[in-house]
C-alpha cells in the first residue's frame, strides 16, 4: 500500500529481521533483504517481533550458537538507528488476532503481525503460506507481500 508520497510502507514479519540479529533464515529471506533497501520503501517492525525474536535467541542459546555482541547490535541497529519504525499494536488488532485463532490460524503472533499491518495501513512482508492461504481461504483484506514481490 502506499501513502500520500507514493512509500510503500511494509511492516516485516520477524524472519526478515532475524539476519541482522545474527539469527541464520531461509535464503529467500536473506535474497530480498537487499530490495528492501529500494526508494519508496518504508520498514516497519512490531515489537512483537523482538518478542519472537527474543524466543529464537533462546534456542540458540541452548544450542550453544547464540552471539550476544551480535545480538545487541542487531537489536540496537533495529530501534535506534532510524531505519526502522516501529508499529504499534492496539486493542482492536488483538480481537482480529484472536478472531483469526478461532477461525483456524493458531499463530498468534503471525494473526497479531497481520493485524497490526492492516491496522497501520502496511503491507505485510511474511514467507509464510499456511498465513497467505488462510487470508485468501477466509477472504480477508490481503495485504501480504512475498519475496517474489518486491
Amino acid at each position: 500500500m502506499k501513502n500520500s508520497q507514493n512509500i510503500q510502507r511494509i511492516l516485516l514479519d520477524t524472519s526478515f529481521l532475524l539476519p541482522t540479529l545474527g539469527i541464520e533464515v531461509e535464503q529467500e529471506v536473506i535474497d530480498s533483504l537487499s530490495k528492501l533497501n529500494s526508494e519508496g520503501i518504508k520498514s516497519f517492525y512490531s515489537g512483537l517481533s523482538l518478542l519472537e525474536s527474543s524466543w529464537m535467541a533462546i534456542k540458540q542459546i541452548k544450542k550453544g550458537n547464540y552471539q550476544d555482541a551480535i545480538f545487541r547490535k542487531g537489536l540496537l541497529s533495529i530501534t535506534k538507528t532510524g531505519y526502522y519504525e516501529e508499529v504499534p499494536t492496539d486493542a482492536n488488532d488483538y480481537l482480529v488476532a484472536l478472531s483469526f485463532y478461532q477461525k483456524g490460524h493458531s499463530d498468534m503472533i503471525d494473526n497479531l503481525l497481520y493485524a497490526t499491518a492492516l491496522s497501520n495501513r502496511c503491507h505485510f512482508l511474511t514467507i509464510d503460506d499456511q498465513l497467505r492461504r488462510f487470508i485468501k481461504e477466509k477472504k480477508y483484506e490481503n495485504v501480504i507481500l512475498t519475496p517474489k514481490d518486491l
